[in-house]
């Protein structure tokens, strides 16, 4: 898989109040050292990502997301290929 960081990584993204559109991204690679709930507050909706296994998440610009604990790591990035 090809991928283009358009930012650098962000965590600390935990918990609503800490919601971010990560730089009002469209496409994110998260990665947790631990077991973590994402959730993308604007669509109301959640996934459960295992530890040390990326995903890539496409959401709409003005998506707010979080998740649960300090140790998940989002970055914005282009759509990857391959």
């Amino acid at each position: 898989m090809q991928i283009k960081p358009l930012t650098a990584k962000l965590n600390n993204l935990n918990t609503a109040s800490n919601r971010s559109t990560v730089s009002r991204a469209k496409v994110l690679y998260i990665m947790g050292t631990a077991a973590d709930t994402v959730t993308n507050h604007t669509q109301s909706t959640s996934l459960q990502i295992a530890a040390n296994h990326p995903i890539v998440m496409i959401k709409d610009p003005d998506d707010e997301v979080y998740s649960g604990a300090t140790t998940t790591h989002f970055t914005s990035i282009i759509y990857p290929r391959g």
